[in-house]
Formats: structure tokens, sequence, C-alpha cells
């Protein structure tokens, strides 16, 4: 017998290995995890309670926002008059205004451009923009105030002037109106009652 008849043999039980390795491989795939123990219950139950606490934190994040930048610094107030800017598409922007001035002690009155009410303290002028962005675990898309701007003038003079503009896949974009304008107002005005 030569080297020849060797060969053969070994060719065709290469052949029979090779069929039967797809088989094999579903078999051990069907069977593996039955005859595992619990630590594939526990990767499983790790990876799930990773993305819960993943989803948790978003979640919280996407309820505080902070501004992007100030200009000047905190100004005590008693009374602002608010100038209406009839640009802004968001519809509760003017009410969340008035909250975040109220909690900080000071009384607000909302004037047309151009009628400025004689008795103004200071006047706060704002404008700001919308955008629509996907919310992470929803389907759709969300509209959300992608862009805030606030600047206070006291006797015709800018006081102090704040800003907030979301970018790229920052977790706060889809914080309500009053949370992004709050923390705007809470670094403008030094609040004289809690």
């Amino acid at each position: 017998m030569g080297m020849t008849g060797i060969v053969k043999p070994m060719g065709l039980l290469a052949c029979r290995v090779k069929r039967s390795l797809p088989i094999a491989s579903l078999v051990c795939a069907a069977v593996g995890p039955c005859l595992l123990s619990g630590c594939a219950l526990t990767v499983v139950s790790a990876v799930d309670a990773a993305g819960s606490v993943v989803q948790a934190g978003m979640s919280i994040a996407s309820n505080h926002s902070s501004p992007t930048f100030v200009n000047g610094d905190q100004t005590s107030l008693h009374t602002v008059c608010i100038e209406w800017n009839s640009l802004v598409p968001v519809g509760d922007f003017v009410p969340a205004l008035q909250y975040a001035l109220h909690k900080r002690g000071v009384e607000s009155t909302v004037y047309g451009p151009g009628n400025s009410p004689p008795n103004c303290e200071a006047t706060l002028v704002y404008s700001a923009a919308t955008d629509w962005g996907h919310r992470t675990f929803t389907d759709g898309y969300t509209e959300y105030l992608s862009a805030i701007n606030l600047t206070l003038f006291k006797h015709g003079k800018i006081v102090v002037a704040a800003s907030y503009e979301t970018s790229g896949a920052k977790l706060d974009r889809f914080a309500s109106t009053t949370t992004k304008v709050t923390a705007l107002i809470n670094k403008m005005v030094v609040a004289t009652s809690d």
C-alpha cells in the first residue's frame, strides 16, 4: 500500500467531518445553554440591569438642563417686564419664564414690542428655536426646544445675558421648557425668596 492508499481514506474522512460539522454546531448551539450552570442567566441579568441603569440615567439627565453660557453677573430684581416675541414657536415659553421668575421672587408683566410700561425696573427680551430629534427608547421624532437666548436690561443697559443650545447628543435636549428656562433664570437673577 503506497501513499496514495493512505491519502484516499483520509480524504473521505475529511469530507464526512466537513459535512457533519454544521449539524454538530447546531446541536451544540441548541443543547449548550441547557448544560450551562446559572452563569448564562447571571450574564443576561447583569446586561439587563446595566441597560436599566443607562435608561434611568438618560431619563434623569433629560429632566435637567444647564446653560450653555452666561455673560454677566446675577442681578437682584423685584419686578421685570417681558417683551412679547411672536416669533417664538413655543406656546409655554412665556408662562415658563414667568414661573421661573416667580420662583426667584420676581413679579413679571408681559408687554407688546415697543410698548414698554414706564414703571419697569428691568426688561427681559428673549428668542428661542425648536428642532426635531429621535428620543432614545422611543419610536418617531419629537419636537424640542433647541435654543434659548435671554437678555436682561436695566436702565437701557445689558445687565446679564444667558443662552442655552443643544448640540450633538446632549441628553437634556428633550427636557421641558420650564426646566430649560428655569436653569437660565437661576443663573441670571438672585433669588429674593424660595
